[in-house]
């Protein structure tokens, strides 16, 4: 199984963008990964939704087919790091091939692109920036997998 992040906007250089790398390649060690970013488009005006639609398209060209969608949205569905471990158990038990979180600009996900997503996913109630959204996940998907092996990561 393949794990990729398409999200929006660039991983600056800093601590998270060295975190998030660092928990991709731990669990490169595991799942072939990766991290893919899109462009940010430019709000014209007030047309955010616009802006958000231009966005899921560049998500959707680069998602292969076939793939499970998950899209990282507020109001998403709030799990523990254990039902997470369980879902990529399931994943790869199952024989999902290909598995693409995504992860929208500051103003969020195009809703069209939340509603095609086969779940939607929330790390919190609370907001997070979006670099730190990136890391955290990709923390969240490397301790998932420790979970799964019995490594002692995971306390």
């Amino acid at each position: 199984m393949k794990i990729s992040v398409v999200a929006v906007g660039k991983m600056r250089e800093g601590r998270l963008g060295e975190l998030a790398r660092e928990y991709r390649e731990r669990l490169a060690h595991h799942l072939p990964v990766e991290d893919i970013e899109v462009r940010e488009a430019r709000v014209s005006g007030h047309d955010v939704a616009g802006a958000l639609a231009e966005e899921a398209e560049a998500m959707r060209k680069v998602t292969p087919e076939g793939a499970l969608t998950i899209a990282m949205m507020e109001g998403g569905k709030q799990i523990d790091s254990h039902q997470l471990a369980e879902w990529m158990d399931e994943w790869m038990v199952s024989g999902q091939r290909h598995v693409v979180f995504y992860i929208g600009s500051a103003h969020g996900l195009d809703r069209p692109l939340c509603r095609e997503s086969q779940r939607r996913l929330s790390l919190s109630k609370m907001t997070f920036p979006h670099e730190m959204a990136r890391m955290m996940l990709w923390e969240q998907l490397y301790r998932a997998m420790t979970i799964i092996r019995g490594e002692p990561y995971h306390k």
